[in-house]
């Protein structure tokens, strides 16, 4: 939404205001001086207070302890529970506690102060006063021993750094010495305390097992004599180092050899049905076991000799010569021969495959046997491993509890244990005051009075007109660029050029673009498809506008076809009685006015700079009576360098000047500017594309360039290319 306020606020008259500071001046002086000679005074009958500071050091106690035996020592996960942030707090607290500060308190003798028991009378000036005024109470109804405890209360800090296992005990008193050794002796009752805890309870726990470790020893021997007996009476004995009974061992050999046997009958078996599927196919010399048989490879090699003998005769010997049946015969004797023995063999393997059988069931017949043995001896098996787990439960139970108490025994003196406090720092006795530091709280006092008699006086000379609303003198930079636009207006339009390559003259769409009609593309914009409608839109939204009426142009449409829509759009406003300008609103410098056949510069930039003035930027678009404001040179700061101001101080000169003012930019130039001056425009127009169609009704509702608007007129235009004959024509 657009308001009409002006860009200039209203001013602060700065020499009203200097001239009332400078009148009060001296009173302002003169009161800070005042208070801060009370400051002094006051803390001047303030008894001094110091501070001491001791230190502890939590640390890691079992790690720590060369009694603890290896086999006892605390796992890490309770280390850590021991030594985190929570323990330390702990410790924090029980540094606080009433029977430790009232046991140091009697030490020191602190009813015996005035500080610490403020019935015996004040300890400054300051108190004295005060108790004089009624301000200050003595608390005579608690008992000596309370009040001690709240004053040291008071004055004692317990605190851990952040981060860290330390803790400080800070003390506060009129006595440094005093200070010093309440601090130093609270930490050294702590860290005793400690140790008289650790010893305390160590003594406690080995009362207790005393009595219960010789009641276990007891329980343990007749335990495993029980054990002993009921296995001799079973007949469960154990052989060698082996927990089981020797029936068992037994079972568990046997099964172990069935498993052998098992394997090696299945194996001659395998053997066996091989060889005898090799002899029915007819080929018994790849059995393994006839290739592994010296005889038979002999008989090969004599079946091969006289095979090769007869081959070589038979090339000049007939079939019916003696040599020839002679060769036939031997041939058949050696082959008879190896068939007997590949026979042999195979029997042989048959044989194996039997005996391994038998040995099978031979074994397996030992395992039944030794089954029904072992499964009389169940029931006693079974009480057996009862009275095992007893003895062995209470046997555990005995060397845990001797274990604690061989490893308490150190633990049993005074001194002996590591502490998990030790002292890091002793508190040394103080020699300059924490408070009150009189010098600092003085000064600061002084310039407190004088900032706030300053506020004071310049919120009085606000209320009384120092702030105003000033009028623009005539010769200020809102009078003067009126003054120029009016001059740049009120120029004659130049006489008709001849078209330029590449510019735009009449601009006619065809005869379906001319006939588009506006319509809703969703709830909060009106889309429109010609420039005549959309000019038509724009006429009747200026009909009630009062003074100069804004439209933002956001194009995603290249120059061209930007240049065509403006050109076209402006000239039917300027035709209606719109005195229209045109802003070419581009950072990089490259906007419409090359498609116009326009220089680009001097332009809008070179205006925001003030390097150019209005008769040097404004223009007249070519065949039109339409005014023209090029983008002008790249403006080198991009974004950053906008002044918000100055770009409202131009375009509201310009609204009195013109009834519409166009600009027009690309996407991402528009959205800059748009923001730039909070969106104070009366009607935004996105201008885009077919190819753009789906990604803009992706928008959300009531958004223009990415910002939520209220009470802007949302238009969308979607471009509709003309053929290049007629575009050419036109």
């Amino acid at each position: 939404m657009r308001h009409n306020a002006q860009a200039t606020p209203d001013d602060i008259d700065l020499t009203t205001l200097g001239a009332t500071l400078r009148r009060s001046a001296s009173k302002l002086i003169a009161l800070s001086l005042i208070a801060g000679a009370l400051t002094y005074l006051t803390l001047s009958t303030i008894a001094p207070r110091y501070v001491a500071q001791s230190e502890l050091e939590i640390v890691a106690k079992s790690g720590t302890n060369p009694f603890t035996s290896p086999g006892n020592q605390e796992g890490a996960q309770d280390l850590a529970s021991r030594m985190d942030e929570k323990a330390v707090n702990t410790h924090v607290r029980a540094i606080q506690s009433p029977d430790l500060i009232e046991k140091i308190a009697n030490e020191m003798r602190l009813a015996s102060r005035p500080e610490f028991n403020p019935v015996l009378g004040p300890v400054d000036t300051f108190g004295r006063i005060l108790r004089t005024l009624g301000l200050a109470s003595t608390q005579s109804g608690l008992s000596e021993h309370d009040r001690v405890l709240n004053e040291v209360a008071k004055r004692l800090v317990v605190y851990s750094p952040e981060a860290s296992r330390a803790i400080s005990i800070n003390f506060t008193s009129i006595d440094p010495r005093l200070a010093a050794d309440f601090a130093n002796n609270l930490a050294d009752a702590y860290r005793a305390k400690l140790a008289t805890a650790t010893v305390d309870e160590t003594n406690a726990v080995q009362k207790k097992l005393a009595p219960r470790i010789t009641a276990l020893q007891t329980e343990v021997t007749a335990a495993e004599e029980k054990v002993a007996t009921f296995r001799t009476k079973a007949g469960l004995i154990r052989g060698g180092s082996q927990k089981t009974p020797i029936n068992e061992q037994q079972l568990g050999d046997i099964t172990t050899e069935l498993t052998k046997v098992k394997s090696l009958r299945s194996a001659a078996e395998s053997r066996a049905k091989n060889a005898r599927e090799l002899m029915r196919r007819g080929t018994p010399e790849i059995i393994p076991e006839v290739q592994r048989s010296p005889l038979i490879q002999n008989l090969i090699s004599q079946r091969v000799t006289v095979e090769r003998e007869l081959l070589k005769r038979s090339a000049s010997l007939k079939s019916a010569h003696p040599v020839m049946r002679q060769l036939r015969a031997d041939l058949s004797a050696v082959n008879r021969q190896i068939a007997g023995e590949v026979a042999n063999v195979v029997a042989s393997l048959d044989k194996e495959a039997y005996l391994a059988a038998e040995q099978e069931q031979a074994v397996a017949a030992s395992m039944e046997k030794l089954k029904s043995k072992v499964a009389v001896n169940t029931t006693d098996e079974v009480e057996l491993r009862r009275l095992e787990a007893v003895a062995t439960a209470k046997r555990a139970e005995l060397e845990r509890l001797q274990a604690q108490y061989e490893a308490n025994r150190a633990r049993s003196e005074d001194g002996a244990v590591p502490v998990e406090a030790q002292i890091l720092a002793e508190a040394r006795t103080p020699s300059i005051p924490t408070f009150p530091r009189k010098l600092p709280y003085t000064l600061l006092v002084m310039v407190a009075t004088l900032l706030l008699g300053t506020a004071l006086v310049i919120t009085s000379g606000l209320m009384r007109g120092a702030r105003r609303a000033a009028p623009e003198p005539r010769d200020g930079p809102r009078h003067r660029l009126r003054d120029e636009i009016a001059a740049a207006a009120a120029m004659p339009a130049p006489p008709p050029t001849p078209t330029l390559s590449g510019v735009p003259t009449a601009l006619k769409k065809s005869s379906e673009m001319e006939a588009g009609r506006p319509g809703k593309i969703d709830d909060s914009f009106t889309r429109f498809d010609t420039p005549a409608t959309l000019a038509e839109h724009l006429l009747k939204a200026t009909q009630s506008a009062t003074g100069g009426y804004r439209s933002i142009i956001a194009s995603r449409l290249d120059a061209a076809a930007t240049s065509e829509l403006i050109v076209d759009t402006a000239s039917r406003l300027n035709k209606a009685g719109k005195q229209t300008i045109v802003l070419d609103w581009n950072l990089e410098g490259s906007g419409i006015a090359r498609a116009l056949g326009l220089p680009n510069a001097p332009g809008f930039t070179e205006l925001l700079k003030s390097t150019a003035s209005f008769a040097d930027v404004v223009r007249w678009i070519p065949n039109t009576e339409v005014h023209f404001i090029p983008s002008g040179w790249a403006f080198a700061d991009g974004p950053r360098g906008l002044d918000a101001d100055q770009l409202n101080l131009i375009l509201d000169a310009l609204d009195e000047a013109y009834d519409h003012i166009i600009v027009v930019g690309q996407y991402e130039n528009a959205r800059i500017l748009f923001e730039a001056i909070q969106g104070r425009f009366d009607s935004g127009i996105l201008a885009t594309g077919p190819q753009d169609l789906n990604k803009v009704l992706a928008d959300p509702p009531d958004t223009f360039l990415g910002f939520e608007v209220t009470d802007i007129d949302l238009i969308r235009y979607q471009w509709t290319s003309t053929p290049e004959p007629q575009r050419a024509a036109s």
